[in-house]
């Protein structure tokens, strides 16, 4: 996976404004009406908490799965196998429920630090947080929705989701 910092070579899927009727069209052909959950990644970017839990209670309307709500900075430990732990935790507990997962402030992701991380640059066979989290998003069999302020952070997860939502 590419650095954190530095932009994907993937092209990032273009992103529809909450509230308008390209967002609701995005919804039902990513989700369908009812019945399943399916895969889906979906990345909120910018605007108030209130507004981004209004479009979360939106796509509850498209899935009959509960929703599991993390705020990420809850789940970064100073160890890395704690917060791998705690992510792999969240991810497994909402996979036996079939569970929308919902990561609010995701940017601690890309500024988060551990103890016991080396700090030589070099390359290493440990995946970094950042890495490791998209890994599980990914894999995971659900909707996920992750939700960042930085427009960099949202530059780089992009390749990785199947829809971004802009908020004012």
């Amino acid at each position: 996976m590419a650095d954190p910092d530095s932009t994907p070579n993937a092209e990032v899927v273009s992103p529809v404004q909450h509230g308008t009727g390209a967002f609701e069209q995005a919804l039902q052909a990513l989700l369908g009406e009812g019945g399943e959950p399916s895969t889906a990644r979906i990345l909120f970017h910018g605007g108030a908490r209130e507004g981004r839990q209004k479009a979360l209670a939106t796509l509850t309307r498209h899935t009959t799965a509960n929703v599991h709500q993390f705020r990420v900075p809850s789940l970064l430990n100073e160890q890395r196998m704690q917060t791998q732990s705690a992510l792999r935790k969240a991810f497994d507990h909402a996979a036996e429920e079939s569970a929308l997962l919902y990561f609010d402030a995701a940017d601690a992701l890309f500024t988060h630090s551990h103890v016991d991380t080396p700090n030589d640059g070099k390359d290493r066979a440990v995946p970094s947080t950042v890495e490791y989290f998209f890994d599980r998003v990914v894999a995971y069999g659900g909707v996920v929705i992750i939700a960042f302020q930085k427009k960099a952070h949202v530059d780089w997860a992009g390749e990785h989701v199947d829809l971004v939502v802009e908020f004012e």
